[in-house]
């Protein structure tokens, strides 16, 4: 079973995603952050990165 972890910071609930994608020249990368939301990693994936498919989870 997987453990979720949360911390609460000013009553703002931030959570650990680990992001795996892959760009258009075939590069891949993983890299962890604290998020407000999954949404909210993959935007921050989206904006650092030309990405062809992009995975998030939290852990």
């Amino acid at each position: 079973m997987e453990i979720q972890y949360a911390i609460k910071e000013n009553s703002i609930r931030i959570i650990k995603c680990e992001i795996k994608l892959k760009t258009r020249d075939g590069k891949r990368f993983i890299y962890h952050g604290l998020f407000k939301s999954t949404s909210e990693a993959i935007i921050d994936a989206i904006n650092r990165f030309d990405i062809v498919t992009i995975f998030v989870r939290t852990i």
